[in-house]
């Protein structure tokens, strides 16, 4: 049973390149079937532009499983960007505030508390 649904947001899908929290979170979710990782389509593309290929690795993890921006998701993360929240941050915080309701707490694993402060969703700080 899922307990935990983990959203990866743009920074920590860069830390991939080499933070190791971030390898340890992935290598936690091969093993651990009640941890759920979840990367909005927004954060893979954000996340690809600053490290090229970066998309396709994060596809051979089968771990990590995608969430689409539908219109819905689009004028969420529009309206955050307004009052200066990047698109892969918007796009976290709207996943964790709308992923389906499974029993289990949905939280941004994320490199980059901060971006997050005022914002009203849980965070799981992988600096600590």
């Amino acid at each position: 049973m899922i307990q935990h649904h983990l959203v990866l947001d743009t920074p920590t899908l860069l830390a991939l390149t080499g933070n190791r929290q971030v390898s340890a979170l992935v290598h936690r979710a091969h093993f651990e079937p009640e941890v759920r990782l979840w990367a909005p389509a927004l954060s893979i593309l954000e996340a690809d532009a600053e490290y090229m290929g970066l998309a396709e690795h994060i596809g051979q993890l089968e771990v990590v499983h995608t969430l689409d921006l539908d219109y819905t998701a689009t004028l969420a993360v529009a309206r955050l960007r307004r009052d200066g929240v990047s698109p892969g941050v918007g796009a976290a915080i709207h996943a964790v505030r709308n992923l389906p309701d499974w029993d289990a707490d949905a939280l941004v694993a994320t490199v980059a508390a901060k971006a997050y402060d005022g914002r009203e969703v849980p965070v799981l700080d992988l600096t600590r």
